[in-house]
């Protein structure tokens, strides 16, 4: 085969019909330009691994160009040198499954597994896949779901999205999504189905975590790198103690001065709820009104302009492998607010007032109508307090590092 200097110019006039060329470039030893009878040329790398004489194809010109060609041909030799045979790196990359998203899950399986359904059944997943599954965990790969966000998620559809707190409609979903994944195990999408290690809300064995003076430092770190809304959703949590729910569709028109007014209708204890706002959180909503003060919601979603932010399982996991708090979970926030003011020696009652858990404050129906403006002032001199500790837990952190 003739060995030549390989131009641009060389490669596209030439034009021999009727018989097949092969020519060697003089400049990159292997880099090979093939010339078809019919006049197709192409671009192939032939090298020596092992006792074998292999060429691995690199592509058509004009589709690729001389340039390209041979910078691709300068790192196939690369990585002969590290003993890295080519072709058996680009078989291997072709045999290697697609990792798809369980957003691209669901198509596949609204696909193939919903034609075996009956109507009112198609229906019913459509729309928990369209509505809940998708928005919140769709853009996470199938093989990265792991069992501390799939309960995460399902608690904040029992818990949070849902005012009475039933946990059907997060079984349900629950139901569903281990459907998806037992398709794709079936379909060999993927290995196993994470689902099935999480058992339905209700039959979960209650969860007693509680972050340490040094975790809560590092999350509120963790919080601070985060993206808004995000980043203060989680911040406005661990100081105010109060559940997402309720903290996600905060209003401006509710903040009253220095206290936040959730409204009957918005809170799981179905009774108007009165939060004092230490400074910390005032700084917090400060920080909030330069960014949405156009808004009816303060945490307003930055995908759905007028809506109040939905769904955080994504930003949770972020914190989650950022901070290296491995079990960290939004729901656990309240229980750590709860746990250090109970140290600190804020009552039980005042506690309950605090959280607006009517079990906890010992309210019957008869007194919550006589002191539901009560307890103010210990609400708020617990809740200041709560903040000062926390500023202290920060300063303390950065001074012994």
């Amino acid at each position: 085969m003739p060995k030549i200097k390989l131009t641009d110019s060389f490669i596209r006039n030439f034009s021999y019909p009727g018989k097949e060329h092969e020519f060697y470039d003089e400049i990159r030893p292997g880099f090979i330009l093939r010339v078809t009878k019919t006049g197709h040329k192409s671009f192939s790398y032939r090298y020596r691994f092992g006792d074998k004489v292999q060429r691995f194809t690199i592509g058509a010109f004009p589709a690729i160009s001389l340039s390209k060609a041979r910078s691709i041909a300068d790192d196939l030799h690369l990585k002969v040198k590290q003993g890295i045979d080519p072709q058996d790196e680009k078989l291997n990359a072709r045999t290697e499954p697609k990792q798809l998203t369980i957003s691209e899950l669901s198509k596949e399986y609204e696909n193939r597994h919903f034609p075996k359904l009956k109507k009112t059944t198609q229906d019913d997943y459509r729309r928990r896949i369209n509505n809940v599954i998708v928005p919140a965990l769709g853009d996470i790969y199938v093989k990265d779901l792991d069992r501390i966000t799939i309960i995460d998620f399902l608690e904040e559809i029992a818990f949070e999205h849902g005012k009475d707190g039933a946990p059907i409609q997060s079984n349900r979903v629950r139901a569903v999504l281990s459907s998806m994944y037992s398709f794709g195990v079936d379909k060999a999408i993927c290995d196993f189905n994470p689902v099935q290690t999480v058992k339905p809300i209700g039959e979960e064995k209650s969860r007693n975590r509680v972050y340490s003076k040094k975790e809560i430092k590092l999350l509120w770190e963790h919080f601070c790198f985060e993206t808004e809304p995000f980043s203060s959703v989680f911040k406005m949590l661990l100081i105010t103690g109060q559940r997402l729910r309720e903290t996600r569709r905060m209003k401006w028109k509710h903040i009253k001065n220095d206290i936040w007014i959730i409204p009957e209708e918005e809170t799981k204890a179905s009774r108007t709820h009165f939060v004092p706002l230490s400074t910390l959180a005032l700084k917090i909503l400060e920080e909030r009104k330069e960014i949405s003060g156009d808004s009816d919601f303060v945490f307003e979603s930055p995908v759905n302009p007028g809506e109040p932010i939905y769904w955080l399982q994504h930003a949770a996991a972020r914190v989650r492998r950022a901070s290296k708090i491995d079990d960290f979970r939004i729901h656990d926030l309240r229980r750590t607010v709860a746990s250090f003011m109970a140290e600190q020696g804020v009552s039980r009652t005042v506690l309950g007032k605090i959280l607006n858990h009517k079990g906890l404050s010992g309210d019957s129906s008869v007194t919550a109508i006589y002191d539901r403006h009560e307890y103010m002032d210990e609400k708020k001199d617990a809740l200041d307090s709560w903040a000062n500790q926390l500023e202290r837990i920060f300063t303390e952190e950065k001074e012994k590092n």
